[in-house]
């Protein structure tokens, strides 16, 4: 079979192309995982090592939730060993409006700012970054911007940051979850990404 190579100028890239056999160059990017929705209550939302594992070392993860009970808020846990981890946590939250909390070597990262209601419309929007999964010499960092809606209907933007401590270097997680402080989780969705770096 004979090949041409052709000059990147000689190639209209507006056209539409339909490629067959393998395309190499297509390394890096983002995969779908996990494509979820939730429509009955459950109490909390789980992302197992079925898609957190050492396939990738950084993910990202776009949620958003509508809780059962009034003035809750949302945190995340990571899994290590299968196990959710209930302490040696730390976070920094910022709610745009009402400043900074924090946290160390806690049971949780806080999500958000303030409480958010659970009238028709107020939830809580996630997007955020999980990286360092596997490594054993950095601890698992989560990096998020939140939208939630709080309990007298109004819009906060919360910025989040949480990792293990620095104990916990070693942990490799293989898991989170997602829940609120009081209540179920009544409805919502979750979509995860691999990233391939």
């Amino acid at each position: 079979m004979t090949r041409s190579l052709i000059q990147g100028e000689s190639v209209n890239l507006a056209d539409t192309f339909a490629f067959t056999g393998t395309v190499s160059g297509t390394d890096k990017g983002m995969t779908l995982l996990l494509d979820a929705t939730i429509s009955s209550a459950v109490s909390e939302y789980d992302i197992s090592s079925t898609y957190i594992n050492s396939t990738y070392d950084a993910y990202y993860l776009d949620a958003a939730f509508h809780p059962v009970t009034d003035d809750v808020v949302c945190y995340m846990r990571p899994f290590v060993s299968g196990s959710v981890v209930t302490s040696g946590i730390a976070y920094s939250t910022y709610g745009i409006e009402h400043g900074l909390i924090y946290g160390d070597s806690g049971a949780y990262i806080r999500l958000h700012r303030s409480g958010i209601g659970n009238a028709d419309g107020e939830s809580i929007t996630i997007s955020g970054h999980l990286q360092n999964i596997n490594s054993t010499t950095i601890p698992f960092t989560f990096s998020g911007l939140n939208n939630s809606v709080k309990t007298d209907g109004q819009h906060e933007g919360s910025i989040v940051t949480g990792q293990l401590v620095v104990g916990s270097r070693a942990s490799v997680v293989n898991g989170i979850r997602l829940y609120f402080s009081s209540g179920n989780i009544e409805s919502g969705t979750v979509k995860l990404y691999g990233l391939r770096t």
